[in-house]
């Protein structure tokens, strides 16, 4: 892929995302356990969402049983805790993150997305922080979403804003803008917000949607 030209492999990035990230991780480690595994122990101490964990915190409360899909450090729960939530679970790829985030006493699961090795209506909250883009079968992963979330469950849901596609960020399967990820979170949700935001330790913006599960 690196030896075409810059404007045309960004038009294919743009116009075919998909395509241009499985060609672009062809013979590589991306998105494996041992990939996450290496970046998170080097990165651990790096990665902390403190605006990203306050909005959540105004949005829900502390006896809510909340999943972090992705959890990476674990950086969103450990400050809940802090809060006094109790009833926090991570689910996470690296065993090294795993391991770790069960030492400090969250629950953590095991597995690779799309697939939530969860039960059925296990929460009442959802997160999932800068994972959809990495995500080739999204729908599936939506789905997931909604099923292990209890009646009236809400989901929140952040992505790179209009930024950060395969081209960027060869581990990235698709880039998002607001309309976008709106038309992709109705098929499954009720959406109820979509806001673009910053967080204090990053430039970069992220959209931050709220959805609610939608009733059967």
């Amino acid at each position: 892929m690196n030896v075409l030209p810059y404007r045309m492999r960004k038009a294919i990035s743009d116009r075919f995302p998909l395509v241009y990230h499985l060609v672009a991780n062809a013979g590589t480690s991306g998105n494996s356990v041992e990939h996450w595994n290496d970046e998170l122990r080097r990165t651990w101490d790096a990665r902390d969402w403190p605006t990203k964990t306050e909005r959540i915190v105004r949005l829900t409360r502390p006896g809510d049983a909340v999943l972090d899909i992705g959890c990476g450090n674990g950086s969103i729960l450990r400050r809940l805790a802090d809060e006094g939530y109790a009833d926090l679970h991570g689910f996470e790829l690296s065993d090294y993150a795993v391991e770790r985030l069960r030492a400090s006493g969250i629950t953590m699961w095991q597995g690779r997305l799309p697939d939530l090795a969860v039960p059925d209506a296990r929460f009442d909250v959802v997160i999932a922080s800068q994972v959809l883009e990495h995500v080739i079968r999204r729908r599936r992963f939506a789905r997931e979403i909604a099923r292990v979330l209890r009646p009236g469950g809400r989901a929140f849901v952040f992505v790179p804003d209009d930024c950060l596609g395969p081209i960027d960020e060869s581990e990235h399967v698709i880039r998002y803008d607001k309309a976008s990820l709106r038309r992709f979170l109705e098929k499954t949700f009720e959406v109820v917000s979509i806001e673009s935001m910053r967080d204090v330790n990053f430039e970069m913006s992220v959209l931050f949607a709220q959805v609610w599960k939608v009733s059967s």
